[in-house]
């Protein structure tokens, strides 16, 4: 088996919460060598049992109970697990002189810079695009803030919720005939959106640099992102002037499209109809009732018309029956259906098993767990989990000694200066 496809590329990501760290993870399961630069003097100062929510741009949150055991709750956090793998991690302070000079000399030897800060903060850093260009002319930077660099949104603070509203999504989230239309889930899939975008622009500058030997800037709006995931709504407006609003489970071409409340306590299973074919399929499957054979729901326009009925209808014939039979049912007759899983069926799943999805990871804080794995599969370069989620500073002597080559003794005296470190915390902890 050959390399993974990015191997040799390393990237300088600063990442937080999520967007900046998945995309740094989709970039180090494809074998880029992705350092993340943390910096401890940023830790938040609570002591140990609050339960104060922590600030948002340290993404080693702690504080929860379910996070409290060890001692070093910061290495515990499950986010930060499910999005920081195959990275090593280094801290440095960079609100002094030699850690910026530093910082300089990773940037030398690295090809990419991954940030998704507030704009500005890089360069009140000292490290922003224009210094980084000195330092190194082919080095590809990709900034991603909530609504880019210019404009005159640019200075204002978004999270992913602010992300979804601003860009319309939130507005067609949620059902026709429930006050509470507007909703918000969890995970924010705007963050998802702009991770996966991100890591894309990262691999189209770094072929333009093979092309050409020229590094450049990438102004990511994260807004931006998720405005093409909105384009028949925005379409819809702007040729025929309809403002689109939220539909719940079905769809505007599609019907039957929803999902049905099925045997045992909350349990689910969603079905698409795309064509007649596949309406009648699904009469067969459930008998071919009476009901089914009225003319109004011979083609997808009457059944459209008549949708609150017709899953009523549907919705009796489900409520009988397991989830996944119905699935299996209607997959063998070519109806597209699938049950509504939990994260405990997910991982109990066979299909994912038979996959190898998840996989087994041992980390030196939390112990043996099994984590997410590869969203692909390369048959010439398998990837993997090669880097647990790393603990704070735990590479430093790696990054620091054996790609700067800096010695023990220069790698000691930095830490004495609380440049680096992976114990140093405010004295309040």
């Amino acid at each position: 088996m050959g390399r993974l496809p990015l191997a040799g590329i390393r990237v300088l990501s600063h990442g937080f919460v999520y967007t900046g760290t998945a995309a740094a993870t989709m970039l180090g399961d494809m074998g880029c060598e992705v350092i993340r630069v943390e910096s401890i003097q940023r830790f938040p100062s609570w002591t140990r049992g609050s339960m104060a929510r922590p600030p948002r741009e340290v993404a080693r949150h702690f504080g929860y109970a379910d996070n409290e055991a060890g001692e070093r709750p910061w290495e515990r956090f499950y986010s930060f697990h499910a999005t920081n793998r195959n990275q090593y991690g280094i801290t440095l302070d960079l609100g002094r002189s030699e850690g910026v000079e530093l910082y300089r000399s990773l940037v030398r030897i690295s090809d990419v810079v991954l940030e998704n800060f507030a704009p500005g903060v890089m360069e009140r850093l000292g490290i922003g695009y224009a210094a980084l260009e000195e330092v190194k002319p082919e080095i590809v930077m990709v900034s991603a803030s909530g609504l880019g660099a210019t404009g005159p949104y640019k200075d204002y603070s978004m999270f992913g919720p602010n992300v979804e509203a601003i860009a319309g999504m939130m507005a067609l989230r949620g059902y026709p005939d429930d006050d509470m239309t507007v909703r918000n889930p969890a995970p924010v899939w705007s963050d998802n959106i702009a991770a996966s975008t991100l890591a894309f622009a990262v691999l189209a500058a770094l072929y333009y640099r093979q092309r050409t030997g020229k590094g450049q800037h990438v102004d990511l709006s994260q807004a931006e992102t998720v405005l093409p995931h909105m384009g028949e709504a925005i379409m819809d407006y702007t040729l025929n002037g309809r403002v689109a609003r939220p539909m719940g489970n079905r769809d505007p071409l599609m019907a039957p499209h929803g999902c049905y409340r099925c045997r045992g306590d909350d349990r689910w299973v969603t079905i698409a109809v795309p064509s007649d074919e596949q309406w009648r399929a699904l009469c067969k499957a459930m008998g071919s009732p009476a009901w089914s054979e009225e003319e109004r729901f011979y083609e997808v326009a009457g059944r459209l018309a008549h949708q609150n009925e017709l899953d009523e209808r549907i919705g009796e014939w489900t409520i009988e029956r397991d989830r996944h039979e119905i699935m299996q049912l209607l997959q063998k007759l070519g109806v597209p259906a699938g049950p509504v899983l939990t994260p405990a069926d997910l991982c109990s799943d066979p299909h994912l098993q038979e996959r190898g999805f998840f996989r087994e990871v041992t980390h030196r804080e939390t112990g043996t767990h099994r984590y997410p794995g590869m969203s692909f599969k390369f048959s010439r370069t398998p990837a993997d989990i090669r880097i647990p989620p790393n603990c704070l500073g735990e590479h430093n002597e790696y990054v620091y000694g054996g790609l700067l080559g800096l010695s023990g003794e220069e790698i000691a005296e930095l830490e004495r200066q609380q440049l680096i470190g992976d114990t140093y915390l405010p004295e309040v902890l």
